[in-house]
């Protein structure tokens, strides 16, 4: 089982700029918790394109993609003003899931369904 730990905001731009090369194509699925209604399951079982933290913009942006390589249809949240970001990792580096909590209660919880065939 992992352990549960907050990221430092001085951290993220780093932390999820290595975490996308090491995850690239990774199965991922994002939930929108906390909002209006009960939990949303945005996008499930896509491949992981990024994760990025824009500093500037203060936005934390995941991407991903389903489809072939002639069809790709491209999965693109924003967290607007993110206000912690917690890990459950199992290593250092590689999380089993992210959740990032942003304005007004919402959460967003990105999960890494680690496949053994995929290669960092």
């Amino acid at each position: 089982m992992g352990v549960t730990r907050e990221l430092a905001r001085e951290t993220w731009s780093e932390y999820f700029d290595a975490l996308s090369k090491e995850l690239l194509n990774a199965p991922v699925s994002v939930e929108i918790v906390g909002g209006p209604g009960p939990p949303l399951i945005e996008a499930p079982h896509l491949a992981l394109l990024a994760l990025t933290y824009d500093r500037r913009d203060d936005v934390l942006e995941i991407a991903a993609t389903r489809g072939g390589p002639h069809l790709p249809s491209v999965l693109r949240h924003m967290v607007n003003h993110p206000e912690h970001v917690s890990v459950d990792s199992q290593t250092m580096l590689a999380p089993v899931t992210i959740a990032v909590d942003g304005p007004n209660a919402v959460r967003t919880v990105i999960t890494i369904e680690h496949d053994p065939e995929i290669s960092g």
